[in-house]
């Protein structure tokens, strides 16, 4: 998810970091055991935030713990959620979504980029087929065409593309629940969608500006450097979506798991805003 979606750790209390970082472990994990033994090298930290929602709507008893080392960490052993559907269906849902992301990336991106890409594509496609959930595979691969033909067409709105890449977040945040809790949870992943497309668009809007690759505002601003009325128009934008994304978490049940409560409300009223900083840049020049 674009290294977007992450807490501000400082302000998170040590049992609240050492969930997070246990949780982490055990997406790395259960992304070895399930989607492919080198599948995990395109895992972020990201996707602890969807597994930490999605523990919301498993029992209680569901969340268990062990001690282990991997590849990365021999020599000291680290906590990991073991045997949990969340973080079994986030590994999933992830070697899925970087599939299409790398797939999507070959088109636009340079040479070196692109070797990369090509290099890592053959773990990603077995992860892909591993994963073994193809109406949601199909739906990430549709709303990704449609954005790559509205880019190709240049359009002028980034509400549209952003709307659409929300769409996707909300099938993966709401894939598999019925009723109230698809309903929270897609729009939950519908307007984080909406913030990351639009916050990775205005981060890279000078280098796009110079390559001359299609960014939504690029199109809007014709091109021009960005003003400070500008990016204010933007980062205000970005906050409603903060705002909506709020409005979500308050309605997930998450009961007894405070800590992960905490943890994805550190994410959303400090991280997210935290990654937007760049925009209160002034004209030309940065803040010091």
């Amino acid at each position: 998810m674009f290294g977007y979606v992450k807490p501000v750790i400082k302000e998170l209390l040590v049992k609240e970091y050492e969930f997070y970082r246990a949780t982490y472990c055990g997406i790395c994990r259960s992304m070895k055991k399930h989607t492919g033994t080198l599948s995990n090298i395109t895992l972020t930290y990201d996707s602890v935030f969807l597994a930490l929602v999605r523990m919301a709507y498993i029992d209680d008893g569901a969340i268990s713990t062990r001690m282990g080392r991997c590849f990365l960490h021999p020599v000291k052993r680290r906590c990991m959620l073991v045997d949990n559907e969340a973080v079994e269906y986030t590994s999933y849902a992830f070697a899925i979504l970087t599939y299409y992301k790398l797939m999507d990336d070959l088109d636009d991106e340079g040479f070196v980029k692109k070797c990369a890409v090509t290099t890592v594509r053959p773990i990603a496609s077995r992860a892909k087929r591993r994963a073994m959930r193809e109406e949601l595979a199909s739906l990430v691969r549709d709303k990704l065409l449609e954005i790559r033909t509205l880019e190709k067409e240049r359009c002028a709105s980034a509400d549209i593309p952003a709307g659409l890449f929300g769409e996707l977040l909300g099938e993966i945040f709401a894939y598999g629940l019925s009723g109230s809790d698809r309903l929270v949870t897609y729009q939950l992943g519908y307007h984080l969608g909406k913030f990351i497309y639009c916050a990775d668009a205005a981060e890279d809007y000078e280098r796009d500006r110079a390559s001359g690759n299609y960014n939504p505002y690029c199109v809007l601003y014709d091109g021009a450097e960005l003003t400070a009325e500008n990016k204010k128009s933007i980062k205000t934008g970005l906050l409603l979506e903060c705002h909506e994304i709020e409005g979500a978490v308050n309605l997930v049940p998450f009961g007894k798991k405070i800590t992960a409560e905490n943890i994805v409300k550190n994410i959303i009223y400090l991280g997210l805003t935290k990654r937007i900083e760049f925009l209160d840049a002034e004209d030309g020049k940065d803040k010091k």
